[in-house]
């Protein structure tokens, strides 16, 4: 009787350990854009889109933009659309700070290019499974915003000791 309870045990103990370690601390998704000649247009949309199948999984939200020394002004603004599976939509208006009041880059990078990772929102649970999809807008105030190289979304999986 006492093997038979150890047997049984063993897959219990196995589903566990999966479902915790699917939440924890890698890529969910990414998806980075190259921006055409180094020139995001007004009219250009960007799409990202992932389906949530696990309702109960937190996340940490980025948006990585990559800048040349030729971007001009000190923050960066780019509105999102979000859908939601359920058909609502909303809209923020999302501000990246690209260099400090001195000009001192945020971003990493030796060379013309800056490499930033900026945290849009911690531990965010998607209350619904199915498919997310958002949009982003350059929301400055040019039609053409030059020095924007790549800009991208990714989600990875919540881990606070990453904050």
């Amino acid at each position: 009787m006492k093997i038979v309870k150890k047997i049984l045990l063993i897959p219990v103990i196995t589903i566990f350990i999966l479902i915790f370690n699917a939440c924890g601390g890698k890529v969910f998704y990414e998806k980075v854009d190259a921006i055409l000649n180094e020139t995001w247009n007004i009219d250009s949309v960007l799409h990202y889109e992932f389906e949530i199948t696990d309702s109960m999984c937190f996340y940490n939200i980025y948006f990585n933009i990559r800048n040349s020394v030729d971007f001009e002004t000190q923050n960066f603004y780019v509105f999102l659309i979000s859908e939601f599976p359920n058909g609502t939509t909303g809209q923020d208006t999302l501000g990246f700070k690209m260099c400090d009041q001195y000009g001192k880059w945020t971003g990493k990078g030796a060379g013309r290019i800056k490499d930033n990772q900026f945290l849009y929102k911690a531990k965010v649970r998607f209350p619904r499974t199915g498919v997310y999809k958002f949009s982003a807008v350059q929301g400055m105030r040019e039609d053409n915003v030059c020095g924007i190289t790549d800009f991208g979304m990714a989600l990875y999986y919540f881990d606070k000791d990453k904050l």
